[in-house]
């Protein structure tokens, strides 16, 4: 018996990168997995058949209340349940490094939009069915950015400061 069978779940970004990562490792573990991404996640549900395991296609955009809720219902619809939300959407491979006060603002808005208000219209999605099932875990993705820093930030010297 493998550690998730009998669990659904739902992974954002999923097409591709470490989302189709997880989505893979999750299958491998037994659990039916809905993969949603803005792009097609085809390709990693018909490797996850192949391997045997269970998986659906569910197209989203999670930075839209609607789209990601309809993800989570037509993964309940297909699979009866939703027990893990993986949220791995995010905007950051795509973005040009630059000077934080050189990003235009349509540009951080969306940022915004995906990589923080996304995370969260997906779990408010989940939740309700989870708390349906009394039972649910809600895995949020994040960057490894903050503990590495970034050349693409002026140094402050403060003791050069007039």
């Amino acid at each position: 018996m493998a550690r998730f069978d009998g669990k659904v779940a739902l992974v954002t970004g999923g097409a591709q990168g470490i989302g189709a990562a997880f989505a893979k490792g999750l299958a491998a573990e037994g659990c039916k997995v809905a993969i949603s991404d803005l792009d097609s996640g085809q390709t990693i549900v018909d490797i996850i058949k192949q391997a045997g395991g269970e998986a659906l296609d569910v197209p989203a955009d999670v930075s839209d209340e609607a789209s990601i809720a309809a993800a989570v219902r037509k993964t309940v619809e297909t699979f009866g349940r939703l027990d893990i939300l993986v949220n791995n959407a995010a905007i950051f491979t795509m973005v040009e490094r630059k000077n934080f006060d050189d990003i235009p603002q349509d540009e951080w808005d969306r940022v915004m939009a995906v990589n923080v208000r996304g995370v969260w219209l997906a779990a408010k999605a989940a939740v309700k069915e989870m708390r349906r099932n009394g039972y649910g875990k809600i895995v949020n993705i994040s960057s490894g950015r903050a503990f590495k820093g970034s050349t693409h930030f002026l140094h402050y010297d403060a003791s050069k400061a007039a």
